[in-house]
C-alpha cells in the first residue's frame, strides 16, 4: 500500500491539472458584455446581471428574461521537444445561459440563473510524448444562482446570493506503470456565495464590484487502476476558485458607452488537493498555481432604431507554471479580440458577439520534461441570446 501511494502521488501531481486553469474559466456569460470585451461590471442593465453584478438588477423596472448560448472551438497545436507535432480534437462545444429577473418593489429585485461558469474538454489526437500525463479530459459543469438587488440610495446598490453548482469529470490518459490511474470519473455538488454593488454618482459615470467566492467540491466516483482492482469509490477534491472584478463605464453621451474591467482569479487556492479510494489515500497534489489578472476594455456604439456595435479586448494572464504544466489545460498568456451588435425594441431585444483568442508559449522544464515544446492556441467563440421584457 505504501508502494502505492509513492508512485501515485508524482502521477496525480500532473494529471489533475487538465480538470482546472484559465482555459476552464468561462467568463463570457452575455454577448451584449461579450461584445464589448466583457467589460459590463459597471454596466449590468439586463438578467444576465445575475451573474455579472447582482446590484445591477436595481436598474430594471419590469420582469426581465434572457435566454442564450456560447459555443467555443479549442484549437492547440503542440511542437514537443521530444519529436512531432500534435493537435487537440477541435470541435465546438455547446453552453447555453438563461437568466431572469423580477422587481420585487421599487427597490428590491430577485434574480436567478442556469450557467456554466467552469467547464470545456480537451482531449488529443493520436498517440503524445505526454499521453501518460495528458490524454482526454472533460468537465461538465452546472450552476443554478439565486441572488438579490437591493436600491439603497438612487446612486447606490448592493446585490449578493448564493450558487448551486454540480461538477461531472472524466480524465482518461495512458498508463506509466503497474498502480497507475488511468482513468477516472466522478461528479458531485458545492455551493458558493456573490456579493457585488453598483455605484452611480453621475448619468456619465458607473462603478461596479463583484465577489464570487470559491467552491468545494467532493467528487464520487470510480477509477481504473493498472495492476490492481478497479475502485469503484474514488473521491477527488476539486475546487474552482473565487473571482473579483472591478469596472469602471463612461457613457459622454446616448451615442456611446465604454467601460474598462479587471478581474482576479485565485488559482492559488489549487496549491494542495486531494484524491482518495477504499484502499488507499494519495498524497496531496502539489500545483502551485498562480493567481491572474483578466483585463478587459471595449465599448458599444448605439444608433437609431435600437441598434448597436461592440468591439472589445481582453488579456488573460497565465497561471500555469512550465513546472506543473499539463497539456491537458495548455495555458498562456492570451488574447481576446471582441465584436458584437444587437437590436433594442419595446420589448424585446437580440445580441450577438464574435471572440477570435490566440496565445503562443514555449514550456520548458515540465513534469518529467514530457511537454516541453511550443504550444499555439486559436479559439473561436459564437455567441447569441434573446431578451424579453415583460
Amino acid at each position: 500500500m505504501k508502494l502505492r501511494k509513492s508512485l501515485l502521488a508524482p502521477v496525480w501531481l500532473v494529471t489533475a491539472a487538465p480538470l482546472f486553469g484559465n482555459g476552464f474559466y468561462i467568463p463570457v456569460q452575455a454577448p451584449e458584455a461579450t461584445g464589448r470585451g466583457n467589460a459590463w461590471l459597471a454596466t449590468a442593465d439586463t438578467a444576465s446581471a445575475v451573474y455579472y453584478n447582482a446590484a445591477g438588477l436595481t436598474q430594471l423596472e419590469s420582469p426581465d428574461l434572457v435566454v442564450g448560448a456560447y459555443s467555443v472551438r479549442l484549437g492547440i497545436e503542440a511542437d514537443t521537444d521530444l519529436g512531432g507535432t500534435f493537435s487537440n480534437d477541435a470541435t465546438w462545444a455547446l453552453i447555453p445561459q438563461i437568466y431572469g429577473a423580477v422587481p420585487i418593489n421599487d427597490r428590491l429585485v430577485a434574480g436567478f440563473g442556469l450557467n456554466t461558469p467552469f467547464g470545456l474538454s480537451t482531449d488529443w489526437n493520436g498517440s503524445t510524448p505526454f499521453s501518460v500525463i495528458a490524454k482526454q479530459t472533460e468537465l461538465d459543469y452546472l450552476t443554478g444562482w439565486t441572488v438579490l438587488g437591493y436600491k439603497l440610495t438612487d446612486e447606490l446598490s448592493v446585490g449578493g446570493g448564493f450558487g448551486v453548482h454540480y461538477a461531472d469529470a472524466k480524465f482518461i490518459k495512458n498508463p506509466a506503470f503497474p498502480g497507475d490511474f488511468t482513468r477516472y470519473e466522478g461528479d458531485g455538488e458545492a455551493l458558493s456565495w456573490t456579493i457585488s454593488t453598483r455605484w452611480q454618482p453621475h448619468e456619465q459615470h458607473a462603478f461596479g464590484l463583484v465577489y464570487r467566492s470559491k467552491t468545494d467540491f467532493k467528487l464520487s466516483g470510480d477509477a481504473d487502476i493498472v495492476g490492481a482492482a478497479d475502485a469503484e469509490n474514488a473521491k477527488l477534491d476539486l475546487i474552482t476558485p473565487a473571482t473579483a472584478g472591478i469596472g469602471y463605464a463612461y457613457t459622454p453621451c446616448k451615442q456611446w458607452s465604454f467601460e474598462v474591467n479587471v478581474e482576479w482569479v485565485n488559482w492559488e487556492e489549487l496549491n494542495s488537493l486531494s484524491m482518495n479510494t477504499e484502499t488507499d489515500t494519495v498524497a496531496p497534489l502539489v500545483f502551485n498555481w498562480d493567481s491572474n489578472l483578466i483585463y478587459s476594455i471595449g465599448g458599444t456604439r448605439f444608433f437609431d432604431g435600437g441598434w448597436n456595435v461592440s468591439a472589445g479586448y481582453n488579456f488573460i494572464e497565465n497561471s500555469q507554471p512550465d513546472e506543473t504544466f499539463n497539456p491537458g489545460v495548455s495555458d498562456a498568456d492570451r488574447h481576446w479580440l471582441n465584436v458584437g451588435f444587437g437590436r433594442r425594441l419595446e420589448d424585446f431585444s437580440f445580441n450577438f458577439a464574435y471572440q477570435y483568442a490566440f496565445s503562443d508559449r514555449d514550456v520548458s522544464g515540465s513534469p518529467f520534461g514530457l511537454a516541453d515544446g511550443t504550444y499555439k492556441s486559436r479559439f473561436h467563440g459564437l455567441m447569441a441570446n434573446c431578451e424579453w421584457r415583460f
